[in-house]
């Protein structure tokens, strides 16, 4: 999915910075029929870039990871990061979501860059994005 496709199909776009696990990982044990999961990780809502978004949290299944990938191509993205379902805590990120069966969430454009790291209000690709939903909305 082109950028340009990806601001224009997102229903909400936060920034928004990583917690740490609302629910953690479970692992597959011995004699006991759990399927395993990735956990999930709460993020607290900075900023509405594009939609409505009332809530202070969210929480996106995925994993903490002590040091985040970051997207080395040139912006607007045309790729996601390498560990896009992993998430740094105390880090921002850009989200672009959209509602389903079990609420919000990123998966709906991957392998699209729905989920990127950010550095502040001076980031490129946060600067795109809010460009482009800004223009959308006109």
């Amino acid at each position: 999915m082109s950028p340009e496709e990806l601001v224009k199909r997102s229903q909400v776009i936060v920034r928004a910075t990583a917690l740490g696990y609302f629910r953690p990982p479970t692992l597959e044990r011995a004699g006991r029929p759990e399927v395993p999961n990735s956990g999930a990780v709460r993020f607290r809502v900075d900023k509405v870039i594009k939609g409505r978004f009332d809530a202070a949290t969210l929480d996106l299944d995925g994993r903490v990871i002590a040091k985040d990938d970051v997207n080395e191509a040139a912006v607007p993205y045309r790729v996601a990061r390498k560990s896009h379902d992993s998430y740094v805590t105390g880090a921002e990120y850009l989200l672009m979501l959209r509602e389903g069966v079990r609420g919000y969430d990123v998966t709906w454009a991957s392998p699209s860059a729905s989920n990127e790291p950010i550095r502040g209000e001076n980031d490129a690709w946060l600067k795109w994005v809010s460009q482009r939903a800004s223009k959308e909305s006109h």
